[in-house]
Parts: structure tokens; sequence; C-alpha cells
């Protein structure tokens, strides 16, 4: 976890410290709008979205070196994640809801575009890397339901990894508006034999630039 936090913090500062003058921070929040892409074998299941949030800190770092509009950013944040599953296992009904929080940084590379004297227009597109902290989950079956630990031997694996595009507005300099989607790359369930979890997030935020 402290290893995880310290290269986090120096993959969001680099080139701040030598270039402070192309490097901004501020802080951001966004609605998640995620769910799990499932694949378990032998069991017939649905699969519903989950409504959940991140928020956190933002840096942005111009790269006028690569051609104007060229940008980098990052941000550190706690992503609130997860997934409702109907499934239908040995005959039985079996209702699972899942809520993992992550400790998530993503790392794009953009475009910015100006289309007004105060408004941009920008994309971006990147990696993500994502730690497992802690976590809600409920199974139940019938009568019977239990609150297994989310990341567990039997569960979920904490790290994700995956790929994710962003796009939105920059108003008066301070403000962002954006949209994205995160695609998990990483088998999260410890059975990958049988099993084949990967997270899929919607998500649409705002951020303030000081």
């Amino acid at each position: 976890m402290k290893k995880f936090l310290s290269l986090s913090l120096v993959a969001m500062l680099w080139g701040g410290v030598a270039l402070a003058q192309e490097f901004r921070w501020g802080v951001t929040g966004a609605m998640n709008v995620s769910r799990y892409a499932v694949e378990s074998a032998g069991v017939s299941l649905t699969n519903d979205s989950r409504i959940g949030f991140k928020a956190g800190l933002r840096v942005e770092m111009d790269a006028p070196f690569i051609t104007d509009g060229v940008y980098f950013d990052s941000e550190l944040v706690l992503s609130s994640r997860g997934t409702k599953i109907k499934a239908v296992v040995n005959e039985a009904d079996v209702d699972l809801t899942s809520r993992p929080y992550y400790l998530e940084m993503p790392i794009h590379i953009g475009y910015s575009m100006p289309v007004g004297s105060n408004f941009n227009v920008y994309a971006s597109f990147g990696p993500y890397l994502a730690l497992g902290i802690f976590g809600t989950e409920r199974l139940s079956s019938g009568d019977i339901s239990s609150k297994p630990d989310t990341f567990s031997n039997d569960n979920l694996k904490r790290f994700d990894f995956g790929l994710g595009v962003r796009a939105g507005v920059a108003m008066f300099d301070h403000y962002r508006i954006y949209l994205g989607y995160d695609w998990g790359l990483v088998n999260i369930a410890q059975d990958s034999t049988n099993d084949k979890i990967n997270n899929r997030n919607f998500y649409v935020g705002m951020a303030y630039m000081f």
C-alpha cells in the first residue's frame, strides 16, 4: 500500500518541479456508472450497473515540447465501483451486490483546442492503475445470505489495470466538465480458471483547477 502511494505521488508530480510554470493542480469529482463484465462457466446471469463516485486530486502539465495543445494529466482519487448480478447456480437463484472501493490513478495524454476566448474542448486517453482498499458484498439465495470479504482469496483481486478515454470542456481557465469510460484489462476474479471479471466504468464529472 505504501509503495503504491509513493509511486502514485511520484507519477503525478513528475515534471512539476522542472516545469512549474506549466504545472497546475486541482480537485475533481465524478459520478460513476459501473458494472462487471462477467464470464462464468456453466452459470446463467444478468448484470446491472451501480451508481458510485470518484473524488480526489488532479494535476495537469502542458507539453509544448511536443506541440501546442498537447498536455498530460493524472489524478489520485477514491473510486467506488461495483455491480448487481442475478444468477442461476445449480438451479438456485443467487443475487450478488458488490461495492468495491479503489484508490485509482489514471495517467493520460490529451489535446486541447480553443473554441472561444474562455472555452476549450479537449480529449485524452491513457492507462489507469487501481488498488482495492475495502468494499462491501452481499450474497443471497432464498432465505440464506452472507457478506463475504470483497478482496479475499475467494473473491476479487485487489490490483486492477486498464485503459481509459475522456472528453470535456474547459471554461474560464479554472473549470472542467467531462465524461469518460474505463475498460479494465485485468481479470480481477481470484478463480481465474472458471471465472472472468473485468471492471467497466462510465463517468461524468467536474474539476476545479487552482
